[in-house]
């Protein structure tokens, strides 16, 4: 008879990003989280007490890793690389269900539990710092510049959720460039250009998954 099927900590927390990802945070639940990673519930909650627990890690490692990508974006000041945020944002965008829950800097639930609140705090913290680096000197202040572009990005997430534009990443491009010339920021029509062109893939052979089967206990064994 084979081992039962066991998970790290860390496979448990990307499968709970995967829920969280395709969910929204408000939908998330440890039953969905146990059949993306193969583990019954019982199994998660003893190792992460809580469906409140596993949510509150898997932001806080979202937040983390969405403000790391943020610092490796070019952080000149001018309108190309505020493009160029707006692209990153409409990249990752996700599901229409979930873009709004999670771009959005403050959602339902989390208004009302303090750790949430402080991360939705801190994603948007990240956020605001990178649009500050690549902010030019305008007519504002930069704090109320800053701001003015935040809610243009929040508010052109909210229009592409009424569209049937399938590229997100284009839209917010695209709806940017416009409001950069309102604002009469400068910025190149060649990075509007790059920026909309369908990413370069690579053909990848896929690896060899080993087949798992369950055992009657409802964890996972290799099978030969």
């Amino acid at each position: 008879m084979g081992r039962p099927f066991t998970a790290s900590d860390d496979q448990i927390l990307d499968a709970a990003r995967t829920v969280i990802s395709r969910r929204g945070p408000d939908a998330f639940s440890i039953a969905e989280v146990a059949n993306e990673v193969g583990l019954s519930r019982a199994a998660i909650i003893l190792r992460f007490k809580s469906t409140h627990a596993l949510k509150v890690a898997s932001l806080n490692d979202m937040v983390r890793q969405f403000a790391a990508i943020l610092a490796t974006l070019p952080q000149t000041p001018g309108g190309d690389n505020l493009l160029r945020v707006a692209a990153f944002i409409g990249g990752h965008m996700g599901s229409r269900e979930s873009s709004v829950r999670f771009f959005a800097n403050l959602y339902g639930s989390s208004v009302q539990d303090r750790e949430l609140l402080q991360l939705e705090r801190n994603r948007g913290a990240a956020l605001d710092a990178a649009i500050s680096k690549v902010m030019p000197e305008t007519s504002v202040t930069r704090e109320s510049a800053v701001l003015a572009f935040r809610a243009h990005l929040t508010g052109t997430i909210t229009a592409w959720l009424t569209t049937d534009d399938p590229d997100s990443r284009s839209y917010l491009v695209m709806r940017t460039a416009e409001w950069l010339r309102l604002a009469q920021i400068g910025f190149s029509d060649e990075v509007v250009k790059e920026l909309c062109s369908p990413p370069a893939t690579a053909t990848v052979k896929p690896a060899r998954r080993t087949r798992t089967a369950r055992t009657a206990t409802g964890t996972r064994r290799r099978k030969a």
